[in-house]
């Protein structure tokens, strides 16, 4: 029986390993995407043009920091799950208890990563609302003709909430400006839920070979490579 619960955790090992890999190697593929200039071309003008005028100029170097944190922590974290998981997949293929305890240690610090780092970016979502409604007031405060019409344009908004600058018949730009920005923090925790999940099924499946995988089958298994059948048989 407890070979059995060994044999199963291994395969769920080798096949959820293999799941982050391909998911690992679509983030990475999606985030250099997103680095090349063509992507959100019109928004990356407005949000890296460094010859805006004071205090947009501030809210601007604010949110730069705020992307370059943000996308280098979730594509860091994508280039480290590679090698995690092809470790995982040596480690339910080889029979090897040591392999499969190192992906055991680096995964349960890599889960703590991701955990931490999502609480901590969820615990920032105040000041991110703050220094985006903050953008967009700057924005027509200094009469950013440019920075206004790619704004209006893409979040088909006007003028702000508390304002001069608003529009009866179009939301105001800093609730949409945050709105957009939220939905996609909202969409990239759903699809961390279900990443962390795996992972931690993982954890839990390396514990149990480790736990009840018999010594007994493992020494067998290593006398079989060590003596062939075609040497048995001679």
């Amino acid at each position: 029986m407890t070979s059995r619960i060994a044999f199963i955790s291994r395969i769920t090992i080798f096949c959820l390993s293999l799941a982050m890999l391909f998911c690992s190697i679509g983030l990475d593929i999606w985030g250099s995407l997103m680095e090349d200039k063509s992507y959100e071309r019109d928004l990356k003008d407005v949000v890296f043009n460094y010859n805006s005028s004071q205090p947009l100029a501030d809210d601007k170097f604010d949110m730069r920091s705020w992307i370059y944190s943000v996308y280098w922590s979730i594509y860091g974290l994508c280039i480290i799950a590679g090698p995690l998981s092809i470790i995982g997949l040596i480690g339910a293929i080889s029979q090897k208890k040591p392999v499969l305890a190192t992906c055991l240690v680096l995964i349960v610090i890599f889960f703590i990563m991701e955990l931490g780092g999502s609480i901590a970016l969820w615990s920032k979502r105040g000041s991110l609302r703050s220094l985006l409604y903050r953008f967009a007031n700057d924005i027509y405060l200094t009469n950013s003709v440019f920075d206004i019409s790619i704004i209006q344009n893409t979040y088909n908004c006007c003028g702000v909430q508390d304002g001069q600058w608003k529009c009866p018949n179009a939301p105001s730009c800093d609730i949409a400006l945050f709105n957009s920005v939220d939905n996609t923090m909202m969409i990239s925790g759903i699809i961390l839920i279900p990443v962390l999940l795996l992972q931690i099924v993982i954890i839990g499946a390396a514990v149990l070979v480790l736990v009840f995988e018999p010594r007994n089958v493992l020494r067998k298994i290593e006398a079989q490579h060590e003596n062939p059948a075609w040497e048995s048989s001679e």
